[in-house]
C-alpha cells in the first residue's frame, strides 16, 4: 500500500459539532483484515495485497511492516520523508515555536528490519530507526527486538521489546497507516506509559472452537522503571478480539499501571503514576473501503505535563482524559494508480476534571500508490483547541509577560498543518 493527495481545507475554524458530526459518520466501524476462511491465524498472516484494505492487525508486536510473508531471513525497509508547514494562530511566538516544531523537511522514519525464522514454530526480529541518529535521539532507535514461538497452535507467546497491547493507534503497522500522523491521542498515551514499547513478555490464546471468534492477549511490562528498581510487573495488559462476523473485527483493552516510577532527569515531575486505562475499538472492512473507530479513556500517569508549578491556573493535577477518533478510507485505481483519500476526526480531552484540555482535529488526506512499494501522501489537518490546555509533549516551557515580571505556560493553540510526504518500502 502507498499513497498520493488531496487538499482538504480546513482554514476557517469551524463549529466543534462540525467535528461531532464527522466522528459520527467515521465511527461506525475499525479496521481488520477481514479473514474469509474459518480460522483466524495466530501466527503469520501472508502479506496484504496492494489491491486489498484489509490490513493484518498484529497485537502480538506492533510491527510497521505488519505479518508480510516472513521467510528463513527476511530484510526490510521503511522511508518516510516529508515536508510539513504549520498555520498557527495566537500571538506569542513560544506557542508557535510548539506548534511548528515538527515543520519543514524531515526524515520522519528511515526503518530497517531482519527476521528470522529458524523453525516454523518460532521467529524473532529486531527493528531499527535509523532516523533517530539524524534526530540526535539515538536512545529512541531500537524500536522492536523480540522473539515469538507458538507453543501451541492456540497459543503464542512473545518476549523482548515490542508494543504493548494498547489501542489500535499503536498496534496498526505503521506502514500501511493512511494519515502522515496519528493523533493527539496516541501521543498522549505514550507520554501515559499505556501505549509504545516496552519490555516484557506476554502471552496470547485463541479460547473457542474457531480462533477468530476470541483471542485474549495477556501482557507484563517493566513499565518505564529504570533498572536499579526492575519490576517485572510494572504494567499489566489484557486485550481482547473478536471477529464474529465477516467484514467486523472488535477490541478492548485494559492497561494498569502498579506502581509510581523514581523522579527522572528533568526534575521531581518527572514521573509516572500509578493508574489505568481502558480503550475499545470497532473495525468494518471491504474491499473498495474501511472504517474504524475507537474510544479511549484513563488516568493522567504523566507527572511532567500534567502540572506546571508558578501558573494559578494550572497547578493542580489533571487527572483524567478521555478521547474518541474515527476515519474512513476508499481505494480505487485511475490510470493505473491506486488513490486513496480519507478523512479522520479525533476529540480528546486532557484533563476531564477541569475547563481545559479539550481538542478537536480534522484530517483529509489523499494517497497515490504509483507502486506496491512507493506512496505519495498529502494530508491537511485543523485542529482547535480549548483555552489555557497544556501541551501534550511531556513539558510546558513558560514564558515572559508584562516586561519579564510575570511568569505564564505556552499554551497549545489552534492551527492547521499541511504535510506531504514519500513513503518507500523495500
Amino acid at each position: 500500500m502507498r499513497k498520493f493527495f488531496c487538499v482538504l481545507s480546513f482554514l476557517r475554524p469551524a463549529r466543534p459539532p462540525v467535528l461531532a458530526v464527522l466522528l459520527c459518520l467515521a465511527c461506525v466501524p475499525a479496521i481488520a483484515h477481514a479473514n474469509e476462511g474459518d480460522d483466524y491465524q495466530v501466527t503469520q498472516a501472508p502479506e496484504t495485497d496492494a489491491a486489498d484494505l484489509s490490513t493484518a492487525v498484529t497485537p502480538a508486536s506492533g510491527d510497521v511492516f505488519a505479518e508480510d510473508g516472513v521467510t528463513p531471513i527476511s530484510l526490510r525497509m521503511l522511508l518516510q520523508t516529508r515536508y510539513g508547514q504549520t498555520f498557527a494562530r495566537g500571538d506569542r511566538v513560544g506557542e508557535h515555536a510548539i506548534a511548528q516544531k515538527d515543520d519543514g523537511w524531515i526524515l520522519n522514519r528511515a526503518f530497517l528490519r531482519a527476521i528470522t525464522k529458524p523453525a516454523k514454530w518460532m521467529d524473532a526480529r529486531i527493528l531499527l530507526d535509523v532516523a533517530e541518529l539524524w534526530n540526535n535521539d539515538p536512545e529512541k532507535g531500537l524500536k522492536l527486538a523480540y522473539v515469538r514461538v507458538d507453543a501451541h497452535k492456540r497459543v503464542q507467546v512473545t518476549a523482548g521489546l515490542f508494543k504493548r497491547p494498547f489501542s489500535l493507534l499503536e498496534l496498526l503497522p505503521i506502514s500501511e497507516y493512511e494519515f502522515a500522523r496519528l493523533g493527539p491521542a496516541d501521543d498522549l498515551i505514550a507520554d501515559t506509559g499505556f501505549g509504545s514499547r516496552d519490555v516484557g513478555a506476554q502471552v496470547r490464546v485463541a479460547v473457542l472452537p474457531k480462533k477468530k471468534w476470541l483471542a485474549l492477549t495477556l501482557g507484563a511490562f517493566g513499565g518505564n522503571h529504570d533498572k536499579n528498581d526492575a519490576r517485572w510487573n510494572g504494567l499489566l495488559v489484557a486485550r481482547a478480539e473478536s471477529e464474529p462476523f465477516k467484514h467486523w473485527r472488535f477490541g478492548a483493552d485494559f492497561a494498569y499501571r502498579r506502581y509510581r516510577t523514581d523522579t527522572g532527569k528533568n526534575g521531581p515531575n518527572d514521573y509516572l503514576d500509578r493508574g489505568s486505562a481502558w480503550s475499545a475499538d470497532v473495525t468494518y472492512t471491504r474491499k473498495i473501503f474501511e472504517l474504524r473507530a475507537e474510544v479511549l479513556g484513563g488516568d493522567r500517569t504523566d507527572g511532567l505535563a500534567r502540572v506546571i508549578p508558578g501558573d494559578p491556573d494550572q497547578n493542580a493535577h489533571a487527572q483524567t482524559w478521555l478521547a474518541a477518533w474515527g476515519l474512513a478510507v476508499a481505494r480505487f485505481k485511475v490510470a493505473g494508480l491506486q488513490l486513496m483519500p480519507g478523512i479522520r476526526a479525533e476529540y480528546l480531552d486532557g484533563d476531564r476534571d477541569r475547563p481545559t484540555g479539550t481538542r478537536y482535529q480534522g484530517t483529509g488526506v489523499f494517497n497515490v500508490d504509483f507502486s506496491e512499494r512507493l506512496r505519495l501522501t498529502l494530508d491537511v489537518t485543523r485542529q482547535w483547541v480549548q483555552g489555557k490546555s497544556l501541551p501534550l509533549n511531556g513539558k510546558a516551557p513558560g514564558g515572559d509577560a508584562n516586561g519579564g515580571t510575570v511568569w505564564t505556560p505556552y499554551y497549545d493553540v489552534d492551527f492547521t498543518r499541511v504535510i506531504m510526504q514519500l513513503q518507500v518500502r523495500i
